[in-house]
């Protein structure tokens, strides 16, 4: 969930915390892979409930909404809103809506769980390339840099350190410094709010129309 102080920046916690020590909560609108329970409808009569069994969990914590709470996978953790009035009745939402294929493999995670078996690790679909992830790790490195008083050369040194000895006619049009260039863009751009899309990562917008064709 998160955090909106006057004065201060939207962050889930302090940001000093390392993300090991104390897992943000997001919000459902902000990560895709939030599982919801909620008491099942009553046309369900002839049910039999599965109980929650919310163990092991790496935190929890109450909110006004219901309980927030992530639980330890070996996949990698399972996360959870609870209505305040499900646990006897548990049963799950589904928005059809552009995060729903993510959802649904959440879901599958956590009945697959709640059977003591693995589900496997989360499919590339889901789940930036390795590339993105070694490019947007780079981008945030530059940023960091420069903001602690490294200059472009500087920090296009780190991997080519030729780059120093070059005159400053040399270095202006050398393509290590437009690729520092844009990893810096980049990096500015995460973070000032695009991190957030990482959240919303496997997304599929839904066609415009559905064409049936008949039996």
């Amino acid at each position: 969930m998160l955090l909106h102080v006057s004065g201060a920046s939207d962050f889930p916690v302090d940001p000093s915390i390392p993300a090991w020590a104390a897992p943000a909560l997001w919000a459902a609108e902000a990560l895709s892979a939030i599982i919801a329970l909620v008491r099942a409808p009553e046309i369900y009569t002839a049910a039999t409930f599965t109980p929650l069994i919310l163990t092991p969990h790496i935190h929890a914590a109450t909110a006004d909404d219901g309980l927030h709470v992530i639980m330890g996978d070996r996949a990698g953790p399972l996360r959870l809103w609870i209505a305040d009035d499900c646990h006897g009745r548990p049963a799950v939402v589904i928005p059809l809506d552009e995060s729903c294929w993510v959802r649904l493999h959440h879901l599958r995670r956590f009945i697959e769980h709640l059977y003591g078996r693995r589900s496997g690790p989360l499919p590339n679909v889901f789940r930036p390339t390795r590339y993105r992830i070694r490019r947007l790790a780079h981008a945030l490195q530059a940023l960091t840099a420069k903001r602690s008083g490294a200059t472009a050369r500087d920090i296009a040194a780190l991997t080519d350190p030729e780059v120093k000895s070059l005159s400053g006619s040399l270095w202006k049009d050398v393509h290590q410094r437009a690729r520092v260039e844009r990893l810096l863009t980049l990096g500015e751009q995460l973070a000032a709010g695009e991190y957030l899309a990482l959240l919303q990562y496997g997304r599929r917008a839904f066609p415009q129309t559905t064409s049936h064709t008949p039996c």
